[in-house]
């Protein structure tokens, strides 16, 4: 219930950081009494036990003070994501809030690492907060009983802390390891190697940023990268991933985009070439997600694969493709730039991720006949993506 409840996981994670931070108060005051009644002599104990508090805990009562207010008055103060508030900007606010401000040049990357850093900035917290434990253990019998006092509350502190770093590893890992939008058969899931993972459309570029199609990547159309992480999350749907050359055995991202149905399909068992096609039999993929709008038969889901191309053979006209029999993929390069391209063999797709969009047009699927999961439902494990907001941005 924890890991799949997303609402209940959150209000257990509001609950236990206010209980956290309301022992850190107490605490704090019982530490502040002790300072006041030390010998001379002594004082240097508290002192030390008072700047691991403030180190630690205080740290993180600030975090989540910023976090509630980001949350409720934040929208008031930035008009956008990328406006500044004097110095700040709502950008580094939310990082700050969300325990994620320290950023490495491998997020760019894997952009999963960012939800861990926060849980793991919150472990080394709790074993400052132990270390000051170990110190009031040592010498409360000096200044008792306040010191006594503090080293119990201490104690007794560490049973939420316990649990929030708990629930909020289980927070991470539900949206990166347990996101499954086909949960309601009782078999047992099992998918392609090749598959990644599902994540939710709310998660893409466009939908972190209001500055509509505008890439949060620095580098924006001049990015070498070609991983699947970075593609989704730092760039905008209309960058284009044309293959540069045809040369043997190019590895490009390729977009292609299916029903929810069809998505836990191919997770599952891999693509399927199509016996026809406009340039030949196979599987069909568009250089951009844009582009994948108007050239797709099926609405719901999107596929952000990589992909080698082999043997490819690059035509300007669908009429050229009877030509190619002898390549392992055809490229056509489209007169108003809506390119695509049709590998003949699955082998060729080496992984991919699927995003789920969790709120499609139900009645425009049902006219199209456009079936939904087995279950009759397009969504079967909704994931509420606000819980996790600030986190990617």
């Amino acid at each position: 219930m924890l890991l799949k409840n997303d609402v209940k996981r959150y209000h257990y994670l509001i609950t236990l950081h206010t209980i956290c931070s309301i022992a850190f108060i107490i605490r704090f005051i019982v530490l502040c009494t002790d300072l006041s009644s030390a010998r001379k002599d002594s004082i240097a104990f508290p002192v030390i036990i008072l700047l691991l508090e403030l180190g630690s805990s205080f740290i993180t009562f600030i975090a989540n003070l910023c976090y509630v207010f980001l949350r409720y008055i934040g929208s008031i103060l930035f008009e956008s994501d990328r406006e500044n508030v004097g110095c700040c900007s709502q950008s580094f606010a939310w990082n700050l809030s969300t325990l994620t401000c320290i950023r490495c040049e491998c997020y760019l990357e894997y952009p999963q690492l960012i939800s861990i850093t926060r849980f793991n900035i919150l472990i080394a917290f709790e074993i400052m907060r132990f270390i000051g434990f170990i110190l009031a253990c040592v010498c409360a019998s000096r200044y008792s009983p306040i010191g006594v006092g503090y080293a119990i509350l201490a104690a007794f502190s560490f049973i939420p802390s316990l649990w929030l770093l708990i629930v909020e590893y289980l927070h991470y890992r539900r949206l990166w390891f347990h996101y499954h939008p086909d949960v309601s058969s009782d078999e047992k899931r099992e998918y392609d190697s090749h598959h990644l993972r599902f994540l939710p459309l709310a998660l893409t570029n466009d939908q972190q940023t209001s500055h509509w199609q505008k890439s949060r990547c620095n580098k924006e159309n001049n990015c070498l990268s070609r991983n699947l992480y970075h593609v989704i999350m730092y760039h905008s749907s209309n960058t284009k991933y044309p293959p540069e050359q045809t040369t043997d055995n190019q590895i490009v991202i390729g977009f292609h985009q299916t029903s929810h149905a069809f998505a836990a399909s191919i997770a599952k068992t891999n693509f399927k070439p199509g016996q026809s096609g406009w340039i030949g039999p196979g599987i069909y993929f568009a250089t951009s997600l844009d582009h994948t709008e108007f050239k797709a038969n099926h609405f719901g889901a999107y596929i952000c694969a990589k992909v080698n191309l082999g043997k490819t053979r690059r035509i300007t006209a669908p009429q050229q493709w009877p030509s190619t029999e002898d390549c392992d993929t055809v490229y056509y390069q489209h007169p108003i730039g809506a390119d695509e391209f049709c590998v003949h063999d699955p082998k060729q797709i080496l992984s991919w991720i699927i995003l789920i969009d969790q709120d499609p047009n139900k009645q425009l699927l049902k006219q199209r006949n456009i079936l939904p999961l087995s279950s009759g439902k397009y969504i079967e494990d909704r994931l509420e993506d606000i819980t996790y907001r600030g986190c990617f941005i």
